[in-house]
């Protein structure tokens, strides 16, 4: 808990604001039915002297090509001076793919970072379904915590459950929430991530937020819950307890490093995905072996299984359908 706290107090000290834009697209991202149109609006960030000139480029997030067969090739616009002086233009669909346009302009200088994307897919509909299907697997990862929690409180018993799947699960959604919420809140993260890829989209969403907090919230709870219930004389095994040592060294470590400047606070938040990753492939091994060792799964939740094999294999399926949608194998 004093981790978290400390954790909490770096980060938040180092939010910062600001901005850099010079051209604005309203809405930044258009989702488009193959051979359909949508308009996006254009205007200048702040007033300028002349009227601009602007002439549209093509590409992904890393290079810029001299055409593309995504949607029709745009014409130039006129803009300005005043920002309040928009213009729009119209993006007509014509393959299924993923485009970011930017913009050049002799008469002032574009950032890089000033980009329209447009996501041509082949069917709304089945945009449509993949949300759902999305909503229906956070509700059930979401929801898939509590099960143990009312068997705990029924038994006041954990002997079934595993102190070292515990321990390693409330560490690996702790690090989640860092990197969640530092995508998410702290500018000096946004900021260096905006850095090494000017045209990236920020990985982080409100959704990953709200679960990544909820998921270590009620992990605590269990936790807590093992402290106060009858465990028959359970306790963290040595190589569980080495391990998860080992994984908060790293973290206190490359904290320091981080705060020397030898190391950037992005490559920092990096290492908390990588240990949440180590964490999720390992973490149900010590309950399997507890299982195993007891010849029972009686205070195991098995509500709680199927609730995260739901949710995983939704997670699965919304990718194939994405991948399908945007011909994005």
């Amino acid at each position: 808990m004093k981790i978290s706290l400390i954790f909490c107090v770096i980060f938040f000290a180092l939010l910062v604001n600001g901005s850099d834009k010079v051209l604005f697209f309203e809405p930044e991202l258009v989702t488009i039915q193959k051979y359909e149109s949508n308009s996006v609006k254009i205007s200048l960030a702040n007033d300028n002297n002349q009227s601009v000139a602007i002439n549209f480029t093509y590409g992904d997030e890393n290079e810029v090509y001299p055409t593309t067969d995504i949607i029709k090739l745009l014409d130039h616009i006129q803009i300005g001076p005043l920002r309040n002086q928009s213009a729009k233009i119209l993006i007509h669909a014509q393959e299924v793919g993923h485009l970011v346009i930017g913009a050049i302009s002799n008469d002032i200088d574009i950032p890089f970072s000033d980009i329209l994307r447009v996501d041509v897919i082949h069917s709304s509909f089945l945009n449509i379904i993949i949300q759902i299907v999305g909503w229906i697997y956070f509700i059930a990862w979401s929801v898939s915590f509590y099960p143990q929690i009312i068997l705990n409180y029924r038994l006041k018993d954990v002997s079934g459950l595993s102190l070292d799947y515990i321990a390693l699960n409330f560490l690996g959604h702790f690090c989640y929430s860092v990197f969640n919420v530092s995508f998410y809140w702290i500018s000096k993260v946004q900021l260096e991530y905006l850095s090494k890829h000017p045209r990236g989209v920020n990985p982080v969403f409100l959704n990953d937020v709200f679960f990544s907090l909820h998921a270590v919230t009620i992990t605590a709870i269990t936790g807590v819950q093992c402290l106060i219930y009858r465990k028959a004389g359970q306790k963290m095994s040595i190589a569980a307890s080495g391990l998860f040592g080992i994984m908060v060294s790293v973290l206190v470590i490359t904290g320091i490093l981080s705060s020397l400047s030898i190391i950037t606070v992005l490559d920092y938040i990096y290492i908390f995905s990588y240990i949440k990753l180590i964490i999720t492939i390992m973490k149900y091994i010590p309950q399997a072996y507890t299982n195993y060792k007891r010849k029972s799964t009686v205070g195991w939740s098995i509500v709680n299984v199927l609730l995260d094999f739901t949710g995983g294999s939704l997670s699965l399926l919304q990718m194939f359908l994405l991948a399908f949608n945007y011909s994005n194998f």
